[in-house]
């Protein structure tokens, strides 16, 4: 009522106030009658050419501004804290099985209050989406040695070789990948980083992959497996799959290091840089070269482990 009140007070007519306020003409009208009912007086009186404030309503309007302008400072300063409590963070869609939820979930029993807008895509879109500042926080990987991209390493995220649970390969404890080389392959797209990976892998491993078919994501590359369609190079899921078997490989090389990144010529938010200096202090200096294992390798195939040990 009081809002429609100020407006009216300040066009001088109910279709032009209600024009500004984006709200039909019959809803002014009506709020205005009914807080002349409420306070017992006029505040207006109609005339051709619009509206005039009665004497009533001459002494009533400034205190409605005055309380207004007060009400609208305190709720732009409530946005913009809320804002400034916000954290635009991307990821992998791999990292979003499992990892980044856990994640999520441990920083936020030290800081409740900050809230997360997440964005999730490939590894190149992720370095377009922080250049252009749609995300101030990246958590990717292969970890870019750019000039403008600062990273922060997090740990390393082995790879295993997905089969169909029929498979021969199926009952190993882990394998060379050159035993798969007879096998047709599952892959993601050309251009996906994991697809470039797996090729990289197979040919150090002596051949050349026989690629049977292209996945947009994982999962479906998981299903494919799981219905015997060929095998493939992916992180370990998080959770088992019906009809697929992991098996660990013994090749050099066959992990994938993930990191955070975040812009040089940024200075971050202060969401930001908790998240950050929580992420770094919690998983970068945890890494066994010697094993391929780390804090990070625990959250994205145990979950629980680091929790059990607490």
């Amino acid at each position: 009522m009081f809002v429609q009140f100020a407006a009216v007070a300040r066009e001088g007519q109910v279709t032009k106030a209600a024009a500004a306020l984006g709200v039909p003409q019959p809803t002014v009208t009506r709020h205005l009658a009914r807080l002349e009912n409420v306070l017992g007086v006029r505040l207006y009186t109609r005339a051709q050419g619009g509206m005039t404030l009665t004497a009533d309503g001459e002494q009533f309007v400034k205190p409605v501004q005055q309380a207004l302008s007060v009400l609208t400072t305190a709720i732009d300063d409530l946005q913009v804290r809320t804002a400034h409590e916000r954290l635009r963070l991307g990821f992998l869609h791999t990292l979003g099985e499992q990892a980044v939820p856990l994640l999520l979930r441990r920083f936020a029993e030290r800081a409740p209050q900050i809230k997360f807008s997440l964005v999730q895509d490939s590894a190149d879109q992720l370095l377009r989406l922080l250049r252009e500042d749609q995300v101030e926080l990246c958590l990717t990987s292969p970890l870019p040695d750019l000039p403008d991209i600062e990273v922060a390493r997090l740990g390393q995220q082995r790879l295993v070789l997905a089969v169909p649970a029929p498979h021969v390969l199926a009952g190993e404890s882990e394998v060379p990948l050159a035993a798969a080389a007879s096998d047709d392959f599952v892959t993601l797209g050309v251009g996906n980083y994991m697809r470039q990976m797996a090729g990289d892998l197979c040919r150090a491993a002596g051949f050349e992959p026989r690629i049977a078919f292209e996945a947009a994501g994982i999962s479906t590359l998981r299903g494919l497996v799981a219905a015997g369609l060929g095998v493939a190079i992916v992180p370990a899921a998080p959770a088992p799959v019906p009809g697929l078997v992991e098996v660990p490989l013994t090749d050099v090389g066959a992990y994938r290091e993930v990191g955070l990144t975040w812009r040089v010529d940024v200075e971050l938010t202060e969401p930001a840089q908790r998240f950050r200096n929580f992420a770094v202090d919690e998983f970068s200096t945890a890494l066994d070269d010697s094993t391929g294992t780390s804090a990070w390798q625990d959250l994205t195939t145990g979950g629980e482990h680091d929790e059990q040990s607490r």
